[in-house]
């Protein structure tokens, strides 16, 4: 039955092979976030390519991948909610786990936490770069780092952003874009090791940015989630070859209105766009392109969302194919509304 949501087994590796060689040459670690698919098994093949870890956004969702083999996590949004400062630091007895901040009530609330739980805590500052969503003020970061210092119970573990693509200019312009975020995560940590305190780590976010990244010393991980399936968006930007995209959704057309094609799965795919671009990129079953008018209704086609992360979060069950059979059937994660 269509619309199904499909992986191809030798895409993913050869993605997860070819980003993990990527940032090896580089000398720096690859960290998977696992918003790109939601997967303990995906997760579980990163790790195994040499991922130093995941980054989740709660502890419930951390649990899931643990049972996979994952000792190392990043909570990769700084929480403000006093009752999950009590869930990390439970978390911290299972695995090693760096809690991402940019309050001074956060530092306060987690180390409270660490020391009632009877552990020590990894921090890492959260540096806004420029989306102004979450993050501390670039100058304002070795005030926060000062009060780490002071804290028990924690432990600055380094600095870290993300700079998001906004609009087509800022993808043209995306290697740039993450060579100048991580001169200023660089810098702001150099700042930080000026004033006397520890921040041994750097880490940068993103896979459109990434080889902007890696052009930057003092950089030590790239945080990325959409390396291993890729999507229809970063093969229009250039950023891989459509042939590359190890996820894609088998449909059905249904109808259409001129040259525009319906399908089975236009509400699964309704606003699953990059901000870069609209539409996904479709194709026959085989990977032949599908000419305006070619398709028929009934006819199965292969589509390359425009953007993974909100497709697996509507889909989430994944229909694993090994040359093109099908071999396996995943249950993505939808995160929990909890710690």
């Amino acid at each position: 039955m269509t619309p199904r949501v499909t992986v191809d087994l030798a895409r993913l590796d050869a993605n997860i092979s070819r980003y993990g060689k990527l940032v090896g040459e580089a000398g720096v670690a690859v960290r998977a976030h696992v918003k790109g698919h939601r997967s303990p098994e995906i997760a579980a093949r990163q790790v195994a390519a040499g991922a130093v870890g995941v980054a989740v956004h709660s502890a419930a969702e951390a649990m899931a991948y643990l049972k996979v083999g994952v000792t190392d996590v990043a909570v990769a949004w700084p929480w403000r909610d006093p009752w999950r400062w009590t869930r990390f630091a439970q978390l911290a007895r299972h695995c090693a786990v760096t809690v991402h901040v940019d309050h001074p009530d956060a530092v306060t609330g987690l180390g409270a936490a660490a020391v009632a739980h009877g552990v020590e805590l990894d921090v890492r500052i959260e540096v806004d770069t420029g989306l102004h969503r979450v993050g501390v003020c670039p100058d304002a970061a070795g005030e926060l780092a000062a009060s780490i210092a002071e804290t028990r119970g924690l432990r600055l573990a380094g600095v870290t952003g993300y700079a998001g693509i906004t609009d087509s200019a800022t993808a043209r312009d995306r290697v740039d874009l993450g060579r100048r975020q991580a001169q200023l995560l660089v810098s702001v940590a150099e700042r930080i090791r000026a004033a006397g305190q520890p921040c041994p780590a750097v880490s940068v976010g993103g896979t459109p940015t990434l080889v902007g990244a890696l052009d930057v010393a003092g950089v030590t991980e790239v945080c990325a989630g959409a390396y291993a399936l890729l999507d229809g968006g970063l093969a229009r930007l250039g950023e891989c070859d459509p042939d590359a995209v190890a996820i894609a959704v088998t449909t059905t057309v249904t109808g259409n209105d001129g040259p525009m094609l319906h399908t089975d799965a236009d509400a699964l795919l309704a606003g699953a766009d990059q901000t870069w671009m609209t539409g996904v990129v479709m194709t026959g079953l085989d990977g032949t392109p599908v000419a305006p008018g070619s398709a028929s209704v009934g006819d199965e086609l292969r589509v390359l969302p425009g953007h993974v992360c909100p497709v697996v979060a509507r889909q989430p069950l994944l229909h694993v194919l090994d040359s093109g059979e099908p071999v396996a059937r995943w249950q993505s994660l939808v995160r929990p509304d909890r710690a």
